[in-house]
């Protein structure tokens, strides 16, 4: 892990990126340090006031402080994004390993069920789940898990087709081990930079997925702060108030940025073929 940052860190945009997360995880587990107002509560004289000192964001049409609805937004946002890709890796790894490893007609049906998926936008396939199960930020998670889980598995697929006929793999056949020994413990750790990277990357991905969610009404219910709910909830107030949907949008775009191209960092350190 210290070989990899300190080889992140000889690049200043890389440097830049981790440091932006790191301020991100902060806010994300901690956002009542840096939110200096209570979120939910309404106070008139902040109604739809410009920024300023005492309101750094603005106040939105309810005389919230949008700096500190910003902060638990990013909490809310990032948790669901996070944890919805953590679902997706775990089920997506699964399969993946499991066709590439056992191949024929267990290969043929994962990877075709996976093709449906792909063949669904999916923030349409997202808003059909949301629209059977309800809005909730438990059905959010597993929503935009789901849709994500064809990514990791075609992802593992590929990587575990390239090692299954490594010579560690013939070995520990000879050896005797079975199959879903030999995937957990001499596939999967060989596959662990990749998972690192498509987990990094697609994060960003879903918290758009999520932001989208929220803009269209489709997201956590309010008064609850999420990013995109926020900004689709000050649509309305563009502008007599642009500050309403400019600073979590603003936010938005820096998670996602940062995001990207720390994923880009890691791909450079991580991937073999550019590093050979």
């Amino acid at each position: 892990m210290l070989r990899i940052l300190r080889r992140l860190i000889h690049n200043p945009i890389y440097t830049v990126s981790i440091a932006i997360v790191l301020v991100i995880i902060m806010v994300t587990l901690f956002p009542g340090l840096f939110a200096p107002y209570d979120p939910y509560k309404m106070n008139m004289d902040s109604f739809m006031s410009k920024p300023s000192w005492g309101y750094l964001f603005g106040g939105d049409q309810f005389g919230r402080d949008v700096f500190s609805r910003s902060m638990y937004g990013i909490q809310k946002s990032v948790i669901i994004a996070s944890s919805a890709i953590a679902l997706s890796a775990m089920i997506g790894t699964l399969l993946g390993l499991l066709s590439g490893y056992i191949g024929g007609w267990t290969d043929l049906i994962i990877m075709r069920i996976m093709d449906s998926f792909f063949a669904f936008p999916s923030l349409i396939l997202a808003l059909f789940i949301i629209a059977l199960f309800g809005s909730s930020m438990t059905n959010l998670i597993f929503a935009i898990g789901l849709v994500y889980v064809p990514i990791f598995a075609r992802t593992v697929r590929g990587a575990t087709l390239s090692l299954k006929d490594s010579l560690y793999v013939k070995a520990s056949k000879a050896l005797g081990k079975k199959g879903i020994s030999i995937m957990l413990t001499d596939i999967l750790p060989n596959i662990s930079s990749i998972l690192i990277v498509t987990f990094t990357t697609n994060v960003s991905t879903a918290l758009l997925t999520e932001a989208s969610l929220g803009f269209l009404g489709l997201g956590v219910p309010p008064p609850e702060p999420t990013l995109g709910g926020m900004v689709g909830q000050g649509t309305s107030y563009l502008l007599s108030a642009p500050w309403i949907v400019l600073f979590p949008g603003l936010m938005i775009a820096i998670i996602v940025l940062s995001l990207n191209i720390l994923g880009d960092g890691l791909r450079d350190v991580l991937d073999p073929r550019i590093n050979r």
